[in-house]
C-alpha cells in the first residue's frame, strides 16, 4: 500500500470518518474547522471556524449526511458540507458519535458522562410542485408549493425511516411498514 498524505488542518486532526458509499472523507481539527475531502485528498469544503475544536465527525450509512461534534454543539451537514441543523447543548465536548443503521438517529458520547440520542427530522423531498417534509418522528406534511393552499398531514404509527417522492407516488417506510400514496395535483390519496 502506498499512502497518500496531505495537510488537512492547522494543528491536530482530532477526528476523521470515511464514507463507504460516497468515498468522501470528513475531518475535524484543533483549528476549530471541519472539512470534506475526496478520496484523493482534494478539499471539497472547509467550514468557518467554530468557537471550539471539532472533536468528532461521523457519516451516516448512505453518505449523504454527516454529524459534527464540538464543545456543547451538535451539527448536521449534507455531503457538500453545508449545515442543516445546529443544536447547542450543555454536554461538554462530544467525543464519539454513531449512527443507527437506518440513518435516522445518532448517539453521541459526551464529556459530562451522558449519551445524547438525537433523531433526524425535517427531511424534505420534492417532485414537481409537491413537497413532503418529515415534521416529526412519525408524521409527514405534504403540500403544493405553487398554491400553498393544499396541505395534508400524514401520521404514521411507527417511526419513519425513509421518504421518496416521484412520478405521482409518495413512498414512506417506517420501522414496520411501507406506505405508498398517490399524489394527484393538490392532495394525497
Amino acid at each position: 500500500m502506498s499512502p497518500i498524505k496531505w495537510k488537512a488542518h492547522d494543528g491536530l486532526v482530532l477526528c476523521v470518518d470515511w464514507s463507504l458509499n460516497t468515498n468522501l472523507i470528513v475531518t475535524g481539527g484543533e483549528d476549530c474547522k471541519y472539512k470534506v475531502w475526496d478520496g484523493y485528498g482534494r478539499q471539497l469544503f472547509s467550514s468557518a471556524s467554530h468557537d471550539y475544536p471539532i472533536t468528532s465527525v461521523a457519516w451516516n450509512a448512505e453518505g449523504d449526511l454527516f454529524a459534527v461534534g464540538s464543545f456543547n454543539l451538535l451539527r448536521l451537514c449534507d455531503k457538500a458540507g453545508w449545515s442543516h441543523s445546529l443544536e447547542k447543548l450543555a454536554t461538554g465536548s462530544i467525543f464519539n458519535m454513531s449512527w443507527s443503521p437506518d440513518s435516522t438517529q445518532i448517539a453521541c458520547g459526551c464529556a459530562n458522562g451522558y449519551v445524547i440520542h438525537a433523531h433526524v427530522i425535517e427531511k424534505r423531498v420534492a417532485w414537481r410542485n409537491i413537497e413532503a417534509v418529515q415534521s416529526k418522528r412519525k408524521s409527514v406534511d405534504v403540500r403544493d408549493v405553487l398554491s400553498d393552499v393544499a396541505r395534508e398531514k400524514l401520521e404514521m404509527r411507527d417511526r419513519i425511516t425513509k421518504l421518496a417522492l416521484g412520478f405521482e407516488q409518495l413512498v414512506i417506510t417506517t420501522t414496520k411498514q411501507c406506505y405508498i400514496f398517490r399524489c394527484y395535483y393538490y392532495f394525497v390519496l
